[in-house]
């Protein structure tokens, strides 16, 4: 395999759209096939990210940095990694699985015995993310706090256990010590010396390649057209969803625009009585019973991301159930907009928010906060975890295969069916870890 700037080739059996936390599963999966040319074209730089791009005691998503790309959306400030690995290098090292009522509702094949299969690949010991939990010399004075609070309050889940619970959780992050396991990591530099493997970066696709409406025959990337037997798509959400709206696909009948959906939250701030110590941004969280994530944040966001404007350490309340938001072109990229929170949905963020408030005023939080700097937001935020624009079941089949258009599928949070009780970014690589599988023909 080898990673390179644009030098197209002419074709090849699969075209894989996307480096990312999605594609780079797929790559190294359909490859394994000696007889089946694989070629994944990447908008992001060649470089591989390094320790520092890696570190989880940062976020590398300042503007101008170069794994990173950010989208305006009404205000709300959308950011996508972009690079090999995607949004597994910039992350927060968070890789929590959905719990498992969450997968009701998926269709056939999908059910729960084979999902925690392909969790395991990527999440048990000595998985593929490397994932391990936030150590409790690692959770801060914060997190400790808001632990021993509602350990007398709800369940909490056994740190080494992987499926979520309703109370408590310690995060699982993709890591190995400080520094993030990417996607590219895992699955792409194992396989770098398959000669059918080939990644093509500063490669950013402007189209699919159709005839007669229905039929994807390749891509189109500038001037070059590179012709597949099939395309996947796993630039994820907004970068799937920019292809499909700049191309003439006549059975999506999408009329410029996409409906997906969002985890809007609400963020209760504060300043600290001292500094906060080094560590992942997020130690633990706790799931509600009516599906919002309580997320209790090390410190400032401006303490992890370059040239951020200060606000103070943050306990963020998200709804983890739909809501609703939509995806359109602007230019030639694409923007999300967000429509206002339904009442029920914001009522429960600001009794939620109050909960919160009532704990940062607990004895166990006497030694952590400045008495009288709690502050609750006055608008609501965004999780920046679109998903759900070609939902399985609905606009695609069980295995991401675009209805009505054939050589055409996607594998990235757009096919996700629903949400659920915890971020996807886990969720999504578990998914391609199974498709990818049942493509090569290795699991049934």
């Amino acid at each position: 395999m080898t990673v390179a700037t644009p030098d197209l080739p002419r074709g090849a059996d699969v075209v894989i759209v996307g480096a990312g936390s999605a594609g780079c599963v797929l790559a190294e999966r359909l490859s394994r096939d000696p007889e089946r040319s694989v070629v994944v074209l990447e908008r992001g730089p060649a470089d591989w990210p390094g320790v520092e791009i890696r570190d989880v005691r940062r976020l590398p998503i300042e503007p101008g940095a170069a794994f990173a790309v950010q989208h305006d959306s009404e205000g709300l400030g959308v950011v996508r990694g972009s690079g090999l690995g995607g949004s597994s290098a910039v992350n927060g090292g968070y890789f929590m699985r959905w719990h498992p009522d969450d997968f009701a509702d998926w269709p056939t094949g999908w059910e729960i015995d084979h999902i925690a299969a392909a969790y395991a690949e990527l999440d048990a010991p000595g998985g593929t993310m490397g994932v391990e939990p936030v150590s409790d010399d690692e959770l801060g004075d914060a997190a400790s706090a808001f632990e021993e609070y509602w350990s007398s309050r709800v369940p909490v889940r056994a740190v080494a256990d992987r499926w979520p619970v309703v109370g408590v959780n310690r995060v699982l992050g993709n890591r190995t010590g400080i520094v993030r396991m990417t996607a590219a990591e895992a699955y792409v530099r194992p396989a770098l010396t398959r000669p059918n493997l080939r990644v093509v970066t500063k490669c950013d696709v402007d189209e699919l390649i159709v005839a007669d409406g229905r039929v994807v025959t390749g891509v189109r990337a500038g001037s070059t057209a590179v012709s597949a037997g099939e395309v996947i798509l796993s630039a994820g959400t907004l970068g799937t969803a920019g292809i499909l709206l700049r191309s003439s696909l006549g059975p999506l009948d999408l009329d410029r625009e996409l409906a997906v959906d969002e985890h809007r939250t609400l963020a209760v701030t504060y300043r600290r009585g001292s500094p906060a110590t080094p560590g992942p941004l997020l130690p633990s969280v706790v799931h509600t019973e009516d599906s919002l994530e309580i997320r209790c944040y090390r410190d400032d966001f401006a303490s992890y991301i370059r040239g951020l404007e200060p606000t103070g350490p943050e306990i963020g309340v998200a709804a983890m159930r739909s809501s609703p938001a939509s995806l359109r072109l602007r230019g030639r990229d694409v923007a999300v907009g967000f429509g206002a929170v339904e009442p029920a949905m914001a009522d429960a963020l600001r009794s939620a928010a109050a909960d919160v408030v009532d704990m940062l005023g607990s004895p166990e939080f006497a030694e952590v906060i400045e008495p009288g700097s709690i502050t609750v937001a006055d608008g609501f935020g965004t999780s920046q975890h679109a998903r759900g624009s070609m939902p399985m079941g609905v606009r695609t089949d069980w295995l991401g295969g675009v209805y009505g258009t054939k050589g055409l599928r996607i594998v990235d949070g757009s096919i996700l069916p629903n949400s659920g009780r915890s971020g996807p970014h886990a969720t999504i690589m578990m998914m391609a870890c199974r498709i990818g599988a049942l493509l090569a023909g290795t699991v049934e």
